[in-house]
């Protein structure tokens, strides 16, 4: 008996186009040059392949991808946006980029591990280009929940802003395919009563949370909260303490 196939995402099945959106992602954070020179590509060849000109061959692709891993490209343009982020405001300087974002997508393809997921659950509604563009990369749909009053059928979830405040996130019944399997998707962790009503809102729509990301967080201990939220596959880029 033959042994089953392994299980491949589709994004990463095909390396050469994720090696292209890479590559892309990448040249928001080096120049041409720079990247000749670390990848031992021709800078022609590589303007090429980020305008989706010219596709490399697989083996020029995977080799391309283990070099980016090897000199940490990735974990360098992070450090590059994360070193400017003093206070809240910088924040939003920061995922404005969508190279950022792209390279974000990227890491959340990896966290998952070839793991094929139905849709990302954007939370609060700020994080809705984050969760668009990971939907992208992992080709699911994106639901972005919403503080505002909806129209027709919602799945709706309290929690507190502070001790006094209540509010509430909600999405339209229908948009997290029952059953699913679903990535929550942040730009900041610093509530833990909003990240539990954004999984109660997926274990609500009959769903089942897969793994979150969120590329910061405040305060201490959040691995253990997700954890205790029954979410093992999670990604928080950087702890950061901020002023406003």
């Amino acid at each position: 008996m033959s042994e089953p196939a392994e299980h491949v995402h589709p994004l990463r099945r095909d390396v050469k186009v994720l090696t292209m959106r890479l590559l892309s992602a990448l040249k928001d954070f080096y120049t041409f040059k720079e990247l000749e020179e670390v990848l031992g590509i021709p800078y022609q060849a590589l303007w090429r392949y980020t305008n989706f000109l010219t596709t490399p061959e697989e083996g020029t692709a995977r080799k391309l991808v283990q070099v980016i891993r090897e000199k940490k490209l990735i974990e360098n343009a992070f450090e590059r946006s994360f070193a400017r982020v003093k206070s809240l405001s910088d924040i939003w300087d920061v995922v404005k980029n969508i190279g950022f974002l792209d390279l974000v997508a990227f890491e959340t393809l990896e966290l998952l591990n070839g793991e094929e997921v139905d849709g990302v659950l954007a939370f609060p509604e700020e994080a809705g280009v984050l969760g668009a563009i990971i939907a992208h990369w992992v080709r699911g749909n994106v639901c972005v929940t919403t503080r505002s009053v909806s129209l027709g059928d919602v799945v709706i979830e309290p929690f507190r802003e502070d001790s006094l405040l209540l509010n509430f996130i909600s999405i339209s019944r229908g948009c997290i395919p029952k059953k699913g399997k679903v990535v929550l998707a942040t730009i900041i962790l610093y509530n833990r009563e909003l990240l539990e009503a954004a999984v109660s809102i997926v274990k609500k729509s009959g769903a089942q949370p897969s793994a979150l990301i969120s590329i910061f967080a405040t305060g201490s201990g959040w691995e253990k909260v997700v954890e205790d939220l029954g979410i093992y596959r999670y990604k928080i880029f950087r702890y950061v303490s901020l002023t406003r």
